[in-house]
């Protein structure tokens, strides 16, 4: 009897926490969002956006109690520019990746994020890349042109290949986009399997389950030059492969 009023009390208690958490989040998305937005306009520049967005996700992973391991990192010239290729689990794969992997990211979203307060805002003003993913052709010409404007600069640019979160946390099908682009831009990939972050916030669910681990390995970099286009189905799977050769499904 003890011990289920322990239980209880147990379940309760992490009930409220992630509760909490999740008007944690809101109030530290609008106070960085809006710092953002003001230091972006009085700069012209999206560098606060990157800056902020990564202590915004360090301070939303601290709150939530979520530890993050890194791997990889040591494969990687930091001065060079990546196409990351990534399973996608959960919201918390975008605030792990920006508050514990030490790179210049930048993603490609989806416009409807733009309608959320203050994040849409701030989103817009990055230098991240949101397309309209009803336009294909528009939003491959956008990628493309962004790309090319930044390819000098150091940045990797992340790519979820499933194009959406999983279900059941399996590692499904994956789109070929971030493929594609690599090898017209000659870019060399990185596989990352992310996991662990479904069991924080699993798809279509909204209080956070608090406290726990996350693992995110960065794979060797994957070279492109020596494909042609005829063999992008060979690439992706190779990239899949990798990706699910580190990704831990109970992890």
């Amino acid at each position: 009897m003890i011990k289920q009023r322990r239980g209880l009390i147990s379940r309760v208690g992490h009930w409220l926490w992630g509760l909490a958490a999740d008007l944690a989040i809101f109030v530290i998305t609008v106070w960085w969002g809006t710092l953002a937005i003001l230091v972006v306009l009085v700069t012209r520049r999206g560098w606060a956006v990157d800056a902020f967005g990564r202590i915004w996700g360090r301070w939303i992973l601290k709150v939530c109690g979520i530890h993050v391991d890194v791997e990889g990192v040591e494969h990687l010239d930091r001065h060079r520019s990546y196409v990351i290729v990534s399973n996608h689990l959960s919201n918390f794969d975008i605030f792990a990746t920006l508050g514990a992997v030490p790179l210049d990211i930048r993603f490609v979203a989806k416009k409807e994020l733009l309608r959320l307060p203050v994040f849409g805002q701030a989103l817009a003003l990055s230098d991240h890349i949101v397309i309209d993913r009803s336009n294909p052709e528009a939003a491959i010409t956008r990628i493309n042109e962004r790309v090319a404007a930044q390819i000098n600069s150091g940045f990797c640019l992340l790519f979820y290949a499933e194009g959406t979160r999983s279900r059941d946390g399996k590692v499904h099908e994956f789109k070929k986009g971030g493929v594609t682009l690599a090898l017209r831009t000659g870019l060399p990939i990185v596989p990352m399997s992310v996991s662990g972050t479904r069991k924080f916030l699993p798809r279509s669910h909204v209080i956070i389950r608090p406290g726990g681990r996350v693992k995110i390995v960065l794979g060797r970099p994957i070279a492109t030059r020596d494909y042609p286009h005829e063999r992008r189905d060979e690439l992706n799977q190779r990239v899949r492969d990798a990706i699910v050769a580190n990704y831990i499904e109970d992890y």
